[in-house]
């Protein structure tokens, strides 16, 4: 078994240095090639990048920009490879729907982690919406109603608000660049569509309007507010309710993994390189691990998606 995995991965890394030293060796031909296209199809290249990316698209590039500040593209791509290269290696050991499902669970992992942190941001920067939104109705007013001066200095000023600044930075720098109304929508909906909460909706569509038809939108953000500061009181009754739980995920069943390990090799008698060999190079044991991993990612999203709810009202 050891040695038919060993082949697998000799196979793989030969490939891998074999499609590297080609692109390498044929980058220069490769990118001319490509800009004469380009040239030659500019056109049509710019039809497609004017394009409204697809619903799929839009999401990753959604969760890889907030998370890694990267395109979807290369996430989806990561993942493919990850589906060829799993199925690969487990269609030798299992029947082919088996095999499949492995890969698919395993390609998903990283979307799966992705989303959690993606999840986490969005959760810290909804705390943020009281301050936030404190610190801009302020400066709105310094400002004498102008939506732009008080966004430019509500950036120089709040420093409480780190992560909610840099989403509201691309977005000022979004209606910078345009006057045109399409364009400051889908600026003001990119801000509230990474918080996605109700306060992050009002305060963008307020945004848009001030933005737009220079309306003084002051009363709306006091309003917004106020509902914060209520949903304030009602999250600190939340809090006392949710605990234990969290931790009981996150540490005891590493804990208890570890610790069967432990028992195997101290009590059964089983040294640590059987162990690994039956947990990971055969097929009850590989599947058995996977399974487990995958549960306990699921757990762990499923705690944040309800015991980590966001600051919203």
């Amino acid at each position: 078994m050891m040695k038919q995995v060993m082949n697998v991965l000799v196979e793989a890394g030969i490939a891998m240095l074999f499609c590297m030293g080609t692109a390498i060796v044929y980058s220069k031909d490769f990118m001319q090639c490509t800009a004469k296209l380009t040239i030659k199809h500019r056109l049509r290249e710019r039809r497609r990048q004017l394009k409204e990316p697809a619903g799929l698209e839009k999401h990753f590039d959604c969760i890889a920009q907030t998370t890694l500040h990267m395109r979807g593209i290369y996430v989806m791509m990561f993942m493919l490879v990850t589906f060829v290269v799993v199925w690969c290696i487990s269609i030798r050991n299992m029947s082919p729907l088996s095999s499949v499902f492995l890969a698919v669970v395993i390609a998903a992992m990283p979307y799966i982690l992705l989303r959690i942190k993606f999840e986490g941001i969005r959760r810290k920067s909804s705390f943020e919406g009281e301050m936030l939104i404190s610190n801009f109705l302020n400066q709105y007013r310094i400002a004498n109603f102008n939506v732009y001066e008080a966004l430019e200095k509500l950036l120089q000023e709040s420093k409480n608000t780190k992560i909610s600044n840099s989403f509201i930075l691309k977005m000022l720098l979004e209606l910078r660049s345009t006057g045109n109304p399409k364009e400051i929508k889908k600026a003001v909906d990119g801000f509230s569509g990474i918080i996605n909460t109700n306060w992050s909706r009002m305060f963008a569509y307020n945004i848009q309007l001030a933005a737009e038809k220079g309306i003084n939108v002051s009363l709306a953000i006091e309003d917004i507010l106020i509902q914060l500061r209520d949903a304030r009181t009602i999250l600190e009754e939340r809090k006392r309710l949710n605990s234990e739980s969290i931790r009981i995920v996150v540490y005891m069943i590493p804990f208890l993994y570890a610790f069967t390990i432990v028992i195997s090799i101290k009590y059964i008698g089983m040294s640590l390189n059987v162990y690994i060999k039956n947990q990971l190079l055969t097929k009850e044991g590989f599947l058995f691990f996977t399974v487990s991993l995958v549960m306990f990612l699921m757990n762990i999203t499923i705690m944040e998606i309800v015991s980590r709810q966001k600051f919203d009202y």
